[in-house]
């Protein structure tokens, strides 16, 4: 899943759910559910026609990854069975294959998006909402989500979500994902604007310890592109400009850096947990 830049990244491309913030007000609460957005969502590969939008999409893809890479070291998880939850078109298939897990799953609830990432080359994507799969409990060592908890917008829908991957992840198995930062987009508790929602760092800790049995052991910031505040149009242009360098979307990690050092987390656009399920304790 994911926001969509093919419409987003035309009026804020620092951010995949930026670009709404200053067409929809912010509200603690409201009747949509991520469902009623389904065909926009979980096309952020696919919309993106433009040579910026892929550069900058390259950028997030390679920055989550790095992160993401860097929890499954520290895991000590074997590479046994991976879940992608909300594998959309399978734009992680080539990375979870590199890390050489014997077999690789998917659920995606768009049908035509299943039906993609399925002839990708997962192993089985099932076409479900990730609140109700049809896996067999303890079937799964490593669960992740990348970018889509940020549109599952009803927390009651959070909540079914971890509790259906903590039921499917083996003891002593874990489950990565993300979650959108309200202070980095300068809001504040939990908001949701259109297709996305955003929370603050307490408030997910408190989710998945209140709404689970999973225990987080590990957070990391990801990328700092919207950091509280909408650049100005020379701070966009000098942007676009650097990302279009070769190395541009280095240069942008290695800025990102100084930025967690100097911010801390809640000022990245999001952040990944690793949240462990009771049993075997990681090694």
């Amino acid at each position: 899943m994911g926001a969509n830049p093919g419409e987003d990244a035309k009026r804020a491309p620092a951010s995949r759910c930026g670009g709404r913030i200053d067409r929809a007000p912010a509200t603690t609460a409201t009747a949509r559910t991520h469902r009623d957005y389904l065909e926009g969502i979980g096309n952020t590969a696919a919309t993106a026609d433009s040579w910026r939008e892929k550069r900058w999409n390259r950028y997030y893809l390679q920055t989550c990854q790095y992160v993401v890479a860097q929890m499954l070291r520290g895991s000590g998880v074997a590479a046994g069975t991976v879940l992608d939850v909300g594998t959309s078109h399978g734009n992680w298939l080539p990375f979870l294959r590199r890390k050489r897990f014997k077999r690789v799953l998917g659920v995606e609830l768009h049908p035509v998006r299943a039906a993609v990432a399925q002839r990708a080359g997962y192993n089985a994507v099932y076409n479900c909402d990730a609140a109700a799969m049809p896996l067999a409990d303890g079937s799964v060592d490593v669960a992740m989500a990348n970018d889509v908890l940020v549109h599952v917008l009803q927390l009651a829908d959070k909540v079914a979500v971890l509790r259906e991957v903590e039921r499917v992840l083996r003891p002593g198995g874990v489950f990565i994902f993300n979650h959108a930062m309200s202070p980095a987009f300068g809001l504040s508790g939990y908001q949701v604007i259109d297709h996305c929602s955003f929370v603050d760092l307490d408030g997910l800790l408190r989710l998945v310890l209140t709404g689970c049995g999973l225990r987080v052991v590990d957070i990391k910031p990801t990328y700092y592109a919207f950091t509280a505040r909408r650049p100005t149009r020379v701070a966009e242009v000098i942007r676009n400009l650097v990302l279009s360098m070769p190395f541009g979307p280095y240069l942008r990690f290695l800025r990102d850096g100084v930025h967690a050092r100097r911010l801390g987390l809640q000022q990245s656009d999001s952040v990944y947990l690793l949240a462990l399920k009771a049993g075997d304790e990681v090694r």
